[in-house]
């Protein structure tokens, strides 16, 4: 996983939300009774052990559930923090947590890059916008993929909710990389896990790539995230407060 190494992260929360307003996935607007949240909260990212002097970064993420004329979606959206790079994306599921469409902007200092990308009829069509021009690249996805960007964490979300408390295959497109890896997701037991000033228990999973690096999450019985640690990298985001 491609994470910076960041040594703090210093942003205003207006400019938080400016880039989550910059990617508007384009949905119909819903009446409050339409839109139901799923999930909500921050995580702070520490590399190195999750001691507050290793923190370097934070994410701030919403999962709702809204109801259209063709249909539920789900609509998750974050803004993820480091010193020098900020990440503001944007995913769309139906209910099976299938992506319908994806985006995502990246400043690095005063660089920016967006990709959009669509999934249908088994490809994923992803246009990238930056300073050097636009490109477009599709390539073939397999049925039943999830997306799983870099660097973002409450997208485990869906994974989590495929295994359904069990073990699965699951292929998964990572977008900024432009490729798709199957990823092996095991259920384990439940273990306390240390969110804030409180301790909960959280099942255990552990997912496998296929390179054979592993990847550790920790949800509640509803399968909110609560904590994840990418053993490859010595990374953890460990969620601020209990899910509500």
């Amino acid at each position: 996983m491609n994470t910076p190494i960041c040594r703090g992260y210093h942003i205003s929360h207006m400019r938080l939300l400016s880039f989550a307003a910059a990617l508007s996935l384009g949905l119909p607007s819903a009446s409050p009774a339409q839109v139901t949240t799923v999930d909500e909260g921050t995580f702070s990212i520490f590399r190195g052990g999750d001691r507050p002097a290793n923190r370097i970064g934070q994410e701030s993420f919403t999962i709702r559930r809204t109801k259209g004329a063709g249909g539920d979606v789900v609509v998750a959206n974050a803004t993820v923090t480091f010193d020098t790079e900020h990440l503001a994306p944007a995913l769309r599921t139906d209910t099976s947590f299938s992506p319908l469409a994806y985006q995502v902007e990246v400043r690095t200092g005063t660089d920016v890059e967006r990709l959009r990308g669509r999934i249908g009829g088994g490809r994923f069509s992803a246009q990238l916008k930056n300073a050097h021009g636009e490109s477009s690249k599709e390539y073939i996805v397999s049925d039943g993929a999830l997306i799983l960007d870099d660097a973002i964490f409450h997208q485990y979300y869906f994974l989590v909710q495929r295994a359904r408390g069990g073990s699965a295959t699951i292929p998964v497109v990572i977008p900024r990389r432009n490729t798709q890896e199957t990823m092996r997701i095991q259920s384990g037991a439940n273990e306390q896990v240390r969110v804030g000033t409180s301790s909960v228990e959280g099942r255990h999973y552990t997912i496998t790539e296929p390179s054979g690096s592993t990847r550790q999450v920790w949800a509640d019985a509803q399968g909110r995230i609560l904590k994840v640690q990418l053993d490859a990298s010595n990374i953890v985001a460990v969620r601020d407060e209990l899910p509500r």
